[in-house]
């Protein structure tokens, strides 16, 4: 079985084109965001969902020359657009289509995550080259100064999970890293619009990243703890995606090293959590409630790959063979 065609295929069916405000858009069969809601209940429409998927279709259309294939991208990022919020983040869309209340405020919640991959969806695609519209300028903008809007407090390099969280969350934190630096690089390089406070508060965010790393190289899920297989490995992710479109002068070598020595670290701990048969070892190292999800295999296998060396490329194939079987297994269950 061909994993990555039969998801493309499969993303490629997922898209919604019935007329409505969800044209464009993808379906997902299972909602989010367990354990606060029931999962299993109906699916949804997903603004994280919708702009990893257009990014993948615009990719693969880019590398087949598929007209179709970039348009749909298009047809999706046009949608994404259209649900921006108007301070600039995008709200969680969960099966009952009413945004977080992660506090229990009674008040909407943007979403930080829900954010970021929005914009690593639409800045990705305009860098390989989507048509730069002015309304994925303006969007991208917004979302730049929403981000800097939630940095509490003002100046610290902590970008909370949504709004008026009053956690230092980890993940939450690269993610609006890899924001602000794809924001600052996108604009700059696309629409010849340098706005250096976005650049800024990515350093500012890298600096309190790294001071919380654990002396056994796991980046926990927040500040005061809970150790985490699959935040860790999602901060490399997101700090490893901004290196790679930054030029050597936009980051000081120093701080780079500095974010490399951390990652090196953390790839032992992600070592360890790897079993002699690929899977791995949840009980002992994941203390969040992100258990047994197969994502994490996925981008493990990408950060231990791409930080490169024997030890972490042994490690990412364990995981990519038992990665698979749990693949082939979750795709047959699905169509029993």
């Amino acid at each position: 079985m061909d994993l990555l065609k039969d998801t493309l295929d499969y993303l490629v069916k997922q898209q919604d084109f019935k007329p409505g405000e969800y044209y464009g858009s993808f379906w997902s069969e299972k909602a989010y965001h367990g354990p606060l809601l029931d999962w299993h209940a109906g699916g949804s429409h997903h603004h994280r969902g919708t702009a990893s998927a257009a990014l993948c279709l615009w990719q693969e259309g880019i590398k087949k020359n598929d007209a179709t294939m970039m348009h749909n991208a298009e047809e999706a990022f046009d949608w994404l657009v259209s649900r921006q919020n108007q301070r600039g983040g995008w709200t969680e869309i969960q099966n009952n289509e009413k945004p977080s209340d992660w506090e229990h405020t009674g008040l909407e919640e943007l979403s930080t995550i829900e954010t970021a991959f929005a914009v690593h969806g639409l800045g990705m695609a305009l860098l390989g080259g989507l048509a730069p519209k002015k309304s994925y300028m303006d969007s991208l903008q917004k979302a730049g100064h929403w981000f800097l809007s939630i940095e509490w407090p003002a100046g610290s390099g902590v970008f909370p999970h949504h709004e008026r969280s009053p956690y230092d969350t980890l993940n939450a934190g690269a993610h609006s890293i890899e924001s602000l630096f794809l924001i600052y690089k996108t604009l700059k390089k696309i629409y010849s619009k340098t706005i250096n406070i976005f650049h800024a508060g990515a350093l500012r965010g890298l600096n309190n990243l790294l001071k919380n790393q654990w002396t056994d190289g796991c980046y926990p899920y927040r500040d005061y703890g809970a150790s985490t297989i699959n935040y860790t490995s999602l901060v490399i992710w997101c700090i490893l995606n901004s290196f790679d479109i930054l030029e050597k002068q936009e980051i000081d070598p120093d701080l780079k090293k500095k974010t490399f020595d951390s990652f090196s670290r953390a790839s032992e701990f992600l070592g360890s959590c790897i079993d002699a048969d690929g899977s791995l070892l949840w009980e002992k190292n994941e203390t969040t409630t992100a258990k047994y999800n197969i994502w994490t295999y996925a981008i493990t296998i990408n950060v231990l790959r791409r930080l490169s060396g024997k030890r972490n490329i042994e490690n990412s194939d364990k995981l990519f063979k038992y990665d698979s079987v749990c693949q082939v297994a979750h795709i047959l269950f699905l169509t029993v």
